[in-house]
């Protein structure tokens, strides 16, 4: 075969091959050393363990983004990983660290905790949320909802600054949707030492079964990119992780290639 072909393969096979992100075995426990991260009062602490997708934004000042609060609204950095366990099924792991504590009352001008938000295809529509608390007498801490934008709240800012409730476009937590699964969740107590700037953290960790994603999510890898979002119920500070674009494939994309090498083929053939 003509080594050009060879190399185009080679590449295309890359280019399509879905992202594999894993971790060493995740306990989901509240406690975050088994993710790599560390709380040494340094910045290099935010970072995880090789394999372990995440993004950080440790802020200080009162003023956040899109709305205001300081460290007391803080939504520091989110970590995502997934890994095939012994039972033979996949399991989605979150981890989340905020300044934000889950035990923060809604009352006045204090706003609680909000939920996970999953948005596959990356076309605005969140998809799933991932409940960190009970919402109604159905829907309770750990559902995993399949959801439209109708069926979230969101917070109070129109656009980075501007208070307008009534037109807030960002999603904070499950109203209503359908129940399609569970998620384990853990959450832990204060601590302290993260990070350069100080204050003291609280940590976010799930699990989820990817069976609850359907089509979304077939095999040990997902079927197509997506975003996942967490804020608190009044969303004044909002933490977001898109998996890499270019390395998840969109669902057409194998066969595409597939089709184009079987082109390749054909017009060498012809030529021969």
């Amino acid at each position: 075969m003509n080594k050009n072909i060879l190399a185009g393969l080679a590449l295309a096979c890359a280019a399509a091959a879905p992202i594999t992100a894993h971790s060493a075995s995740i306990n989901v426990d509240g406690n975050f050393a088994d993710w790599g991260i560390r709380n040494n009062g340094t910045a290099a602490g935010w970072t995880p363990n090789a394999g372990v997708l995440f993004t950080v934004e440790d802020q200080s000042g009162a003023y956040l983004d899109p709305g205001w609060g300081g460290q007391a609204y803080d939504a520091e950095a989110l970590y995502l990983s997934w890994q095939t366990k012994a039972d033979g099924q996949t399991y989605l792991n979150v981890g989340l660290i905020t300044g934000h504590n889950p035990d923060t009352a809604t009352v006045g001008n204090s706003y609680g905790r909000g939920d996970f938000a999953i948005d596959f295809g990356r076309d605005g529509s969140w998809d799933f949320g991932i409940l960190t608390a009970n919402r109604t007498t159905t829907l309770r801490q750990g559902d995993v909802v399949a959801t439209t934008n109708a069926n979230w709240s969101t917070g109070l800012w129109s656009t980075p600054g501007v208070y307008d409730p009534a037109n807030s476009k960002d999603v904070t937590k499950v109203t209503s949707g359908t129940d399609v699964g569970n998620a384990t969740l853990a959450i832990s107590s204060g601590f302290t030492n993260m990070g350069t700037l100080g204050g003291t953290h609280w940590f976010y960790e799930m699990e989820i079964p990817v069976s609850v994603f359907g089509t979304h999510w077939q095999g040990a890898s997902p079927s197509e990119t997506f975003d996942i979002q967490w804020t608190m119920l009044c969303a004044n500070d909002i933490v977001i992780l898109d998996p890499p674009a270019a390395a998840i494939p969109e669902p057409a994309s194998l066969a595409l290639v597939l089709s184009s090498l079987g082109l390749l083929g054909l017009a060498r053939r012809r030529k021969q």
